[in-house]
């Protein structure tokens, strides 16, 4: 038996269309994105709940034993955890229930086929016979959703096909694969409690319907549910992966899916869509690292297309996928991965092809274009949030950093230096951009640099801010650092090391600050004001990385690193190989945030292939 206290742990399945199965280990929905089977109905974007479970049963010697658990106002029911004995949750493709009721034992296992919205489910028991109630409804995974007045409907198409409809519309399939009896039931169940979401202050409380119950006629039986096209092969199996290389590389292709519009990257599973920012950081380690180049390159130019003055998106609207423009670091971080697209694959027709949007993004930053302002060589901003510390809630900017921000500064040198670098590969003269990059670090020099490290970024009436924050590593990570003078480089290296290095990633805050706040939890507003003031963040562990191995010359050193990063690792191999979004900068420093993050994932993947190379 699992302890109850024990049941909230989560698992994970993505199907790599933006979809996705997810819940606790003891099957208790304890969040509005948790349930068996999540579809985008705009592909990748527009994620609904049409599967949440199912209600099963274990059916011998006249009795019915329940798998299930569900957490009602004041109780858990049924009481299937109780017999729930081991959860094998391994690879990213299926998840394995065992159970023992005495007389008999139970294997359940959940399969997502990868590039498909569909599921198997599959019970095998020594003994009995199995009942099966799905329970379904048809709404945005960001929202439960109560009773009202909602028309459930379903189809038979013998021998074995059940079509469930929404409202006269088909929205879930049913392939039985064994003998059954159907009985038709037509309930509500009211009332369940999504206890995570209930501690985070959000809409907690759903109705769920089910019209129907399957009856297995043996000791087996096998669903597969989808939602518009069925797999073309049931049987398709993925490999467990127990090397830790091999799991992080598996698990960061599940960021990667096929949209209607092509290639594009999840940032983070369960809540987050498609983020411009996110991408572009985690290009590299989702897809460049394992040689994908042409999926990269899909993605690059999908954006280019559709950039605006200077700008790529931020986000896309998820109903309709129109494009939402609002960073101001976006279309520098696509330069960044121009550029490391090109160095992996040396194809310089990629680079003769997206070369002049390249040049187009540098003429608007230059100029300015309303939001970015070119004052003394530096890119000031206007409007928040517009860098990667976004937080809001009810009009307030956590985090407003307007002005000229450290990382975009770094990244606007980098980006003129590497625009110099491939024109330069293409056989062009490229001295105009050394000139500008040259102003931009003198002018980065004179405004940046403190006593101990930089500032996080200098407002609009040109007051320095003293706030120690993990940005200014950009400074001295970047493929072309704005820093390169060895004793300043170091200064910031170890003013982020002694302020900053944590077990698993970077804090956002130092902890002398006054706006520190560790731990993410809480409502809305709390959560948000904490978010970048003090929660660990595993993705800045990349520029770390690559911060000391510029910087690091004894190779007993770097190589110690690879401990360093042996709790994110333990981490990744208990989730799937998953690497959450953010932890808790005090012990036990538990994770919070996205349960699995693109860029966490991709960050991290990269630099233990890098220091493993060593």
């Amino acid at each position: 038996m699992i302890p109850l206290d024990q049941c909230e742990e989560e698992w994970l399945l993505p199907t790599r269309t933006g979809g996705y199965a997810s819940s606790t280990i003891c099957g208790i929905n304890a969040r509005t994105y948790h349930g068996y089977l999540i579809v985008p109905l705009n592909q990748p974007h527009h994620r609904f709940l049409i599967l949440s479970k199912f209600e099963d049963f274990l059916l011998i010697n006249g009795n019915a034993y329940s798998m299930s658990t569900n957490h009602y106002p004041n109780s858990y029911y049924p009481d299937g955890y109780k017999y729930l004995v081991n959860v094998e949750k391994i690879g990213n493709n299926k998840i394995t229930w065992y159970y023992d009721f005495g007389y008999s034992q139970v294997q359940k296992t959940l399969k997502v086929h990868k590039g498909y919205n569909a599921i198997t489910i599959t019970y095998i028991a020594t003994r009995g016979k199995f009942k099966l109630c799905p329970f379904v409804t048809f709404r945005s995974h960001h929202l439960a959703k109560k009773f009202q007045n909602e028309f459930f409907t379903y189809e038979i198409y013998p021998p074995n096909i059940i079509y469930v409809l929404y409202e006269g519309k088909r929205i879930l399939n049913f392939e039985i694969h064994d003998k059954y009896e159907l009985m038709n039931s037509g309930y509500w169940y009211y009332n369940f409690i999504y206890k995570l979401d209930q501690e985070l202050g959000n809409n907690y409380m759903e109705d769920l319907y089910n019209p129907f119950c399957i009856i297995s006629t043996s000791n087996k039986i096998s669903v597969t549910a989808y939602y518009d096209q069925r797999p073309k092969d049931l049987n398709v199996e993925e490999t467990d992966h127990y090397d830790i290389l091999k799991l992080l590389s598996v698990a960061g292709k599940d960021f990667v899916v096929k949209g209607k519009d092509g290639w594009a990257i999840i940032a983070g599973y369960h809540w987050f869509d498609e983020w411009g920012r996110d991408t572009f950081i985690s290009l590299e380690g989702l897809l460049l690292v394992d040689k994908q180049y042409d999926i990269a390159k899909q993605i690059i130019l999908r954006y280019l297309n559709l950039e605006k003055r200077g700008m790529l998106p931020n986000n896309f609207i998820s109903y309709n996928g129109e494009p939402v423009y609002k960073g101001v670091d976006i279309s520098l971080w696509a330069i960044n991965a121009i550029y490391k697209t090109y160095i992996y694959s040396r194809d310089n027709d990629f680079i003769r092809k997206v070369f002049d949007k390249v040049l187009d993004i540098i003429d608007w930053y230059s100029k300015g274009n309303g939001v970015v302002y070119n004052v003394d060589n530096l890119i000031f901003h206007k409007g928040a949030p517009r860098t990667w510390m976004d937080a809001s809630y009810d009009s307030r900017i956590v985090t407003p950093r307007e002005g000229a921000a450290v990382e975009i500064n770094a990244l606007w040198y980098n980006a003129l230096r590497i625009a110099e670098f491939l024109l330069k590969e293409l056989g062009e003269k490229a001295e105009y951009l050394s000139v500008m990059a040259e102003k931009v670090k003198k002018s980065f020099a004179e405004k940046f640099i403190s006593q101990n490290g930089l500032y996080d970024y200098i407002s609009w009436d040109n007051i320095p801010d003293k706030s120690i924050r993990p940005n200014q590593i950009f400074s001295i990570s970047l493929p072309f650092p704005i820093i390169d003078d060895k004793n300043i480089a170091s200064k910031i290296l170890t003013l982020i090391e002694s302020k900053l290095l944590r077990q698993y990633g970077l804090s956002s805050l130092s902890r002398e600050d006054p706006n520190y706040k560790p731990v993410y939890k809480g409502d809305r507003r709390s959560r948000d004001e904490a978010y970048h003031n003090g929660p660990i963040w595993p993705w800045l562990l990349g520029a770390y990385v690559d911060a000391k191995l510029k910087l690091e010359s004894n190779i007993m050193e770097l190589k110690l690193l690879l401990e360093y990063l042996n709790p994110l690792l333990t981490h990744a191999s208990k989730n799937q190989g998953y690497i959450p979004e953010i932890f808790d900068d005090i012990p036990p420093y538990r994770p919070r945030g996205c349960f699995a993050q693109a860029w966490s994932n991709a960050e991290v993947y990269r630099v233990l292939v890098n220091l493993s190379k060593l």
